[in-house]
């Protein structure tokens, strides 16, 4: 009984505790209920003129009352297959409460046109936006029998507050051929609520939707024929690497057509003016005359300098033929080479070149300029510096050497004047192609063409290194030259006349270094030493000190002719 009355008291005090605290809690204040975000109804109706141009407008009705500011986005592009992009033109925006004009924002902001309200202005009255489209009306079928016309926008686009429900019309005349609508967020769409159209009690493309978030999207596309209403989409293409070299029948037939064209005008031209002359006939240049049993003598048949030879080979003055005319004037008495002592045993070899008079033959006036040049009256130059020697007179002497072959009739104009004008004709063109190219790749599909012209203007370049041509008599000339060539790679080098040999091998020697065979002249030189005595002196055209000997030519002549071609291409 006792625990029975105990448990009982417990209970009551328990009970009165908590009426207490129930009571209290009814004395503290009450948080004040979230406001609803605010929300809308939006009725849409608009017009498809027959120019394919959109007449919108949405009557935006707030059920708990209008947000501080209402947003519109409506985008002005669309992708489409293939890389490009639809191009919607919005105007004539406007934006209304009844009569009041609500004075809207309008920017552009990429893609978009923004358009900001301060629904405040409107009070309780719905909000009213109006804007036209064009753009938003594109070609189906091409068949001109059944053409056909889409036009298609999103009703609802861009909103900055929920839908709880949207609904509208597109009038337009002729009969609808199909209908759809789709909604949602971005490019997941699913089927609207409702929507239709094309039938006697519902002729007019019409749709109902919702709910729908802050930014959702509705979407209206329906088909009508083409003379009822015009297509005016318009179709951009962004530009992107890949679309500006497009590979296909139109891009490659435009490209094929200049480089075909333009490569056989290219071809042409070469063959008129870029081939020598050929007669059949050979120039000889020089022989080995027969003068005893077993001896011949080196004779030069035509007034050919070493200095030409190379230059009718190849077209070109080059160091190599500076080279040539350097020995030849030294065998003919005109200059003479000098090797110098060496203080140290690895020292590099130098050789002073040095002024001599009387010499054989004549001077033509390219000879006349490097002799001035590299061994002036009254001193002379060492080879280590011949590029400083040479430099202010080689430019010229080549032209000196070019208008000697022109003047001989081997050539009937300067090789290297033809070159220049085709350089140039070359550059401007790669130039312009370049430009052209540019041009082709920013704005059009067509970047291929450009590739092609660029290489008809390298092809240009590299063709006007050919197109100096021989007259007849160059070419009898280098048929000649090639003759000597071969004589000079075969003919006995121990067949010359007794006791005449340094003169003969000396003379074969400049035109050995241009045409080949250089190396087994130079042995037979040192063949035809048959004593031990120092050669210092012995050629005459050569010196050296007087512990050397004829055994060492091959090496110094070698490293003369390394190290004055080295100096003369390192200009």
């Amino acid at each position: 009984m006792l625990y029975s009355a105990l448990r009982r008291s417990l209970l009551r005090t328990l009970a009165a505790v908590g009426a207490v605290g129930v009571g209290s809690l009814a004395l503290l204040p009450v948080a004040p209920a979230q406001a609803a975000e605010p929300s809308a109804t939006v009725a849409v109706d608009g017009h498809v003129a027959a120019n394919g141009e959109l007449t919108i407008n949405e009557t935006i009705t707030f059920a708990q009352g209008a947000p501080a500011t209402l947003v519109q986005k409506l985008g002005t592009r669309q992708d489409v297959l293939g890389g490009g992009q639809l191009a919607y033109t919005i105007d004539q925006i406007t934006a209304r409460a009844g009569i009041t004009d609500l004075a809207p924002k309008v920017v552009t902001d990429g893609d978009f046109v923004v358009i900001t309200i301060d629904p405040a202005k409107a009070g309780r009255t719905p909000v009213s936006i109006g804007y036209r489209v064009v753009g938003a009306a594109r070609p189906v079928i091409a068949a001109e029998s059944n053409a056909r016309t889409e036009v298609a926008w999103k009703m609802l686009q861009g909103l900055s507050v929920p839908v709880d429900q949207v609904s509208g019309t597109l009038a337009t005349a002729g009969t609808i051929t199909y209908v759809n609508c789709e909604a949602g967020a971005g490019d997941a769409l699913v089927p609207c609520s409702t929507w239709g159209g094309g039938t006697h009690e519902n002729p007019q493309p019409s749709f109902t939707d919702g709910p729908r978030a802050a930014g959702d999207v509705v979407q209206l596309e329906f088909g009508i024929p083409s003379s009822v209403v015009t297509p005016n989409a318009v179709v951009k293409h962004p530009w992107s690497l890949d679309r500006a070299f497009s590979v296909n029948r139109s891009t490659l037939l435009a490209s094929l057509l200049p480089l075909l064209l333009g490569g056989g005008l290219l071809y042409a031209w070469h063959r008129r003016s870029g081939r020598d002359q050929i007669s059949g006939i050979v120039t000889p240049i020089a022989e080995f005359t027969p003068v005893g049993a077993g001896e011949s003598r080196f004779t030069v048949l035509a007034d050919v300098r070493p200095g030409h030879v190379g230059t009718v080979a190849d077209e070109r003055v080059d160091p190599v033929d500076v080279t040539a005319t350097l020995l030849d004037l030294a065998v003919r008495g005109w200059i003479r080479i000098v090797e110098l002592p060496r203080d140290r045993a690895h020292q590099a070899p130098d050789w002073r070149l040095e002024r001599t008079e009387g010499g054989e033959g004549d001077l033509r006036r390219f000879e006349n300029s490097l002799r001035d040049a590299i061994a002036p009256a009254g001193g002379g130059v060492l080879v280590s510096d011949i590029d400083e020697a040479i430099a202010p007179v080689i430019a010229r002497m080549q032209g000196e050497l070019y208008d000697d072959v022109v003047a001989r009739g081997w050539f009937d104009r300067r090789p290297d004047s033809i070159r220049g004008r085709w350089q140039t004709l070359g550059w401007v063109a790669l130039a312009l192609a370049l430009v052209a190219t540019l041009g082709l790749v920013l704005f059009t599909t067509y970047g291929l063409v450009g590739i092609a012209l660029m290489a008809l203007a390298l092809g240009a370049l590299v063709l006007g290194q050919e197109m100096p041509s021989r007259t007849a008599a160059g070419t009898e000339l280098l048929a000649g030259l090639s003759a000597l060539a071969s004589q000079l790679q075969t003919q006995p080098t121990t067949h010359l006349p007794a006791g005449d040999e340094y003169h003969e091998l000396s003379r074969i020697l400049p035109y050995a270094v241009v045409l080949g065979g250089r190396e087994r002249w130079i042995r037979a030189l040192v063949d035809a030493d048959r004593d031990e005595a120092p050669d210092g002196d012995e050629l005459g055209w050569y010196s050296a000190p007087g512990d050397w000997h004829l055994r060492d030519l091959p090496d110094s002549l070698d490293a003369f002719v390394v190290a004055v071609q080295g100096r003369l291409f390192g200009r």
